[in-house]
């Protein structure tokens, strides 16, 4: 996991090798309360796009005065996730995100 690591001038910053799988905009990323004793950063809800690519899951947002300009997510630190699609509200995907040893 990291945090304002993955953009640079307001775009996606790739690693070598690395590729877009899928991405869609119009995403809110939201976390919950125990993460929310980390920081400010973790509060509130927050607006952008969200990119799958070959080895992680990026969050952009489109407010670049944002605290969380970005947020980054391995999938081998990803885990308990779930695809939840109520009667009533939009769908999402919850899970854990660990963050990288020694980060």
């Amino acid at each position: 996991m990291s945090i304002n690591q993955a953009h640079y001038q307001g775009g996606l910053l790739l690693y070598q090798g690395e590729q877009i799988v899928n991405h869609s905009k119009n995403v809110t990323l939201a976390f919950d309360d125990a993460s929310r004793q980390c920081g400010d950063i973790f509060r509130g809800k927050h607006k952008g796009k969200v990119f799958v690519t070959t080895h992680r899951m990026v969050f952009l947002s489109d407010d670049q005065r944002d605290s969380l300009v970005s947020f980054a997510v391995a999938f081998m630190y990803m885990k308990n996730l779930s695809v939840e699609q109520p009667i009533f509200g939009a769908n999402y995907i919850s899970g854990i995100a660990a963050s990288h040893p020694n980060g």
